[in-house]
């Protein structure tokens, strides 16, 4: 079944290629944005699915803390990238609606198989 999916990523290369993996992957991608607040407003928009969440974004509100926000009002799940896998932000994204914590780079046989959870 296709999912839309969201892709929450400063750094534009990355979210390239995350994009192409979620299209090879049958899913569609919906938007594609930088920072926390406009991962909020957008997951308002397009009830996404799946939101493919980087830790670190532009802006005052890391990935966790969008989440926090975003679980208000949808049961999206988050499949968190990021490049330190610290036991404390695993402990705090533990506390939201994760599917995984993955360290990037995260290869595309890594995001099928979360993607086969759905």
């Amino acid at each position: 079944m296709t999912k839309k999916v969201l892709i929450v990523e400063d750094d534009f290369m990355l979210s390239m290629i995350n994009r192409k993996y979620v299209e090879l992957m049958g899913h569609v991608v919906v938007d594609s944005v930088t920072n926390g607040a406009d991962a909020i407003d957008a997951a308002k928009k397009h009830s996404p699915d799946v939101i493919l969440m980087d830790l670190r974004l532009d802006g005052d509100m890391d990935g966790i803390q969008a989440m926090i926000e975003i679980a208000k009002f949808s049961e999206a799940k988050a499949i968190y990238l990021t490049g330190n896998s610290d036991e404390e932000n695993k402990g705090r994204a533990q506390e939201t609606n994760m599917l995984a914590f993955c360290v990037k780079p995260v290869h595309f046989e890594q995001l099928q198989q979360l993607f086969s959870q759905l």
